[in-house]
Formats: structure tokens, sequence, C-alpha cells
């Protein structure tokens, strides 16, 4: 440290050294060496020394988006407290699962093991809701109400006086059908489109209000001018500001490499579209469901047969049908848009098709038609990662 001579050169011109000597811990140890020892003179025979304890405070960590922080040990966020970061379960998750503990240390930062500052990413958790739905299999047309948080992922979207659906995927981002946000060959203006979350009961609109939507994106190959070419049709609309994420709100996964459509396999449909009571058809203010089976294909393009071709979609390698053959199960009117999901092992829901079409709801030897999202990934994809500014 040098040579310490009175108060010669003192940095508080009281004490000897050019500056205080701080210790990053709590022990601080010097070695003395003394010159000219003279006890008869009275001359370097000791010295005296005075300490202070300095409080390190390292404040606040940083926030963590859809996260908190956590003490473990220590007082206050001041030298040697412990924190750690989480994430809001179930509805976010850390990436990789990691936890991240920080240390306030002597220069008043907080620091990993690693020695760096660190935050987590809390990644929202699809297709998990908080409260499972009985697995019967009534009917949307005239079938069982869906209790809250069940459907976490439904979208009810109105343009003018139409009624569709879609699924929550991002916290910007609704998938719905093309045919939902197109009238006339005109893609819709955002200001003309209403997006409602969290709700299984139209009526509770009045008490949420529609999102802002800022932009509205239809697949390029979707041309479906005389109502009968239902090929692509799939649409994205981005929402103006990002979803906070909780029970009645959650997003639904996007099709993995490993997700089948298996024929026979039990699908839900979700909607707030036409229901039935008796022979009276009506559109129903409840969110309602039912569970179909994917269908094989060329039973699919079997059950056309005999339509007129005029009045009758072209079935394409972009979708798939659902439904039984004695009819009664189905998707209906005010319906479009909305998800058609399947369960995977592991016990997530998944964005297997989107309410595209069909001819005369739930009629005996009939299906629903829907467009398969697993064709599509790679287009969803593209369009959020390049419009992730707006």
């Amino acid at each position: 440290l040098g040579k310490f001579c009175g108060n010669e050169n003192s940095a508080d011109g009281r004490h000897p050294g050019h500056q205080p000597i701080l210790s990053p811990g709590s022990r601080l140890t010097l070695k003395i060496q003394l010159s000219d020892y003279n006890p008869d003179r009275n001359q370097n025979v000791g010295f005296s020394a005075q300490y202070q304890a300095i409080v390190i405070d390292c404040g606040e960590p940083e926030p963590l988006l859809n996260g908190g922080v956590t003490l473990l040990s220590g007082f206050q966020n001041q030298y040697l407290s412990v924190v750690q970061y989480h994430c809001n379960e179930p509805f976010y998750s850390s990436y990789g699962g990691i936890n991240v503990s920080l240390t306030c240390e002597a220069d008043g930062q907080w620091r990993s093991n690693h020695d760096v500052i660190l935050r987590p990413a809390c990644l929202p958790v699809c297709g998990r809701p908080t409260k499972q739905i009985e697995n019967d299999f009534q009917r949307i047309i005239g079938g069982n109400d869906a209790a809250e948080h069940t459907i976490p992922w439904q979208a009810l979207i109105n343009v003018g006086s139409s009624r569709g659906g879609g699924m929550i995927i991002a916290d910007r981002w609704i998938l719905t059908g093309a045919n939902v946000v197109v009238f006339n060959g005109q893609v819709q203006t955002p200001e003309a489109v209403s997006v409602y979350l969290g709700v299984t009961d139209v009526h509770q609109i009045i008490e949420n209000p529609s999102l802002n939507v800022t932009a509205v994106h239809v697949h390029s190959e979707y041309n479906n001018s005389n109502y009968l070419n239902f090929d692509h049709d799939i649409a994205l609309i981005k929402l103006k500001d990002p979803i906070t994420f909780q029970a009645a709100i959650m997003p639904l996964c996007l099709p993995s490499e490993d997700d089948t459509y298996d024929t026979g396999m039990m699908g839900m449909v979700s909607g707030f579209g036409i229901a039935d009571k008796g022979k009276l058809r009506f559109l129903t203010n409840k969110l309602k469901y039912v569970h179909v089976p994917v269908v094989e294909q060329k039973k699919c393009s079997n059950s056309l047969k005999g339509m007129p071709s005029s009045q009758t979609p072209k079935l394409t390698n972009n979708m798939f049908c659902a439904g039984t053959p004695e009819g009664g199960k189905d998707s209906c009117n005010g319906d479009s848009g909305s998800g058609f999901t399947l369960q995977s092992e592991n016990g997530r829901f998944w964005a297997a098709g989107i309410v595209s079409w069909g001819l005369k709801c739930g009629q005996k030897g009939k299906y629903g038609f829907y467009t398969k999202v697993a064709n599509y990934v790679d287009w969803i994809n593209k369009i959020m990662r390049e419009n992730i500014e707006d």
C-alpha cells in the first residue's frame, strides 16, 4: 500500500494515505512493518486504527417480464443476499427449466455463479389449460357449454355483423380462417375486426372490450371469390399490444414434427356458432364444444360424391375432415376460424385444424372440413417473424 507518515498526503486531512483502504469483504488484514523503532524517545512505538462498516446495497434486481424475484437469504438486497428469479407458473416457464440465482457482491452488483448478470426468459406455456374439459361426446349442435378456463385459447371474432372464431397462438397473434376476414375478395381492415378473449358467454364482451388489431395477414394463395375454393383458408390477426396470459387466456400449441392426424383420433372443436334445440337452430351465446374423430381422407372425398359440383367445394391435401357417419356432431356457421384441437401423448393440446367449411351441419354421412394447420407452420412462423416490429 505504500509508506504512511502522519497526515501527510491524507485523503481526508486526518488519516494517512491518499485514499481509504477498502476491503471487498467483511475482513481486512494489514501487515505493519515499523522502522527506526525507538521506545526511549517514544518514536515509532505503535499506531492507532479506525474502521467503518459500509453497507453494500445492490438495489432491486432487474424486473423479470412475466415473472418475479424471491429473496432466498440475506436482508433487503444487501451484501451476500441471495435472490432467485421465477416465472409466473403455470402460465409461463423458464427456458430450459433453469433456475437463476443471484448474489449481492461487494461491488454492489448482482451476479450469478457465472460471474455475469443473468435473467431467464419466461416463455408462455401452450396447450395446457388449468381446468380439464370433461371428455363427453356431445355435439356443438345442441352440445355442452364450455366451462371457464377449459378452452383458454378460444377467440371470438366479429367482423361487422358476421361472427367467427380463432385461436391464440402467441401473445400478439390469433390464428383464424381466411373466410372470417375476407369478404367479396377484400381483406377487411384491422379497424373492422373485433377480437375478444377470455369469454365463454357473448354477453361478457360488455365487460371485456375488444382488443386493438394492428394487422390482418391472409395467405397469398387464398382465392375464394365463388365461395367454393377453401384451399389455403388461413389467416393471422396481429394484436397491437401483447397479452398477459392467465387462466382464462392461454395459447394453443402449433403442430410439432411428432404430431400426426391419425384416423379415429378424437379431436375437439369449439366455437360460438349455430346450435340447436329440438328442431330449432339458433346462434349460440355460449362457447360450446364437441368431440369428433379424424376421418380417413378417402371417406372425406366419398362423402362429397353425388353433390352438384357447382355447389360443392373441392377437397385438397391442405384439408382434412372430421365427424361421425351417423351425423349429429359437427361444427357449423359461426364456428368458422375456430380450432380443431388434438391432444399429444404428453397431454398438451395443439392446433390441428381451422374450421373451414361443410355441407349441411351435422347431417348423416357428411363431415366438417378443416384447414390442415401442419401444412402451414412455416408460413405462420414466417409471418410472425417478419412482422415482429409492427
